[in-house]
């Protein structure tokens, strides 16, 4: 017994010290998506800034956690008004990466997001209206990430795909036109991370 504790000991501490942390940030690039399609609507930009840990299995394959502030949104034109929707998310990926050749990763996750604000920005003729209603939204909001990344020194440039699972507004219901009544965040998100 005590030889299967030392061990499990030793693998823990080997873990331990693989493990790096840092910092991560960089642009979002976001809409919003539904199974029949917009034409009307247009990409918003954004950001994201965070922590992770990376945690090597063995020499090609990684865990990396991240904790993750995330602004996503859409943005579109119905008649003379323009509209910006901000959501505002703290996100939680779980990457499990494969590195193939050295230096070159490709990874795929869950993440899951909590919302933590909303805006609705309306602009029609010299006029704005903001309206923030975080009652009408999904407090959570899942999502599929695909990506890939290139390691240089310390240094990490990546790049990843998001594709929502859940629907952004509660219960389906929608002012918006879409039969299904199935609003999901998408989004494409560019980036460094700096590890310590």
């Amino acid at each position: 017994m005590n030889k299967m504790f030392g061990v499990l000991g030793l693998v823990c501490a080997s873990l331990c010290y693989g493990q790096t942390f840092g910092l991560k940030g960089g642009l979002n690039i976001s809409t919003v998506s539904k199974e029949n399609g917009w034409t009307d609507t247009n990409s918003k930009i954004g950001y994201y800034a965070g922590l992770y840990m990376h945690a090597p299995v063995n020499s090609v394959f990684s865990i990396q956690p991240e904790l993750i502030y995330n602004n996503m949104g859409v943005k579109y034109d119905n008649g003379n008004t323009s509209h910006t929707l901000n959501l505002d998310y703290i996100a939680m990926p779980i990457m499990f990466q494969f590195e193939p050749i050295p230096r070159f990763y490709v990874e795929a996750g869950p993440q899951l997001g909590f919302l933590v604000s909303n805006k609705n920005k309306y602009e029609s003729n010299n006029k704005t209206i903001i309206e923030k209603d975080k009652d009408a939204y999904n407090p959570f909001d899942l999502n599929g990430a695909l990506g890939l990344g290139f390691k240089f020194n310390n240094m990490v440039i990546g790049a990843r795909y998001l594709a929502g699972f859940t629907d952004i507004k509660k219960n389906g219901s929608t002012t918006w036109k879409n039969s299904d009544k199935q609003l999901r965040n998408n989004g494409f998100q560019i980036g460094l991370q700096y590890g310590f």
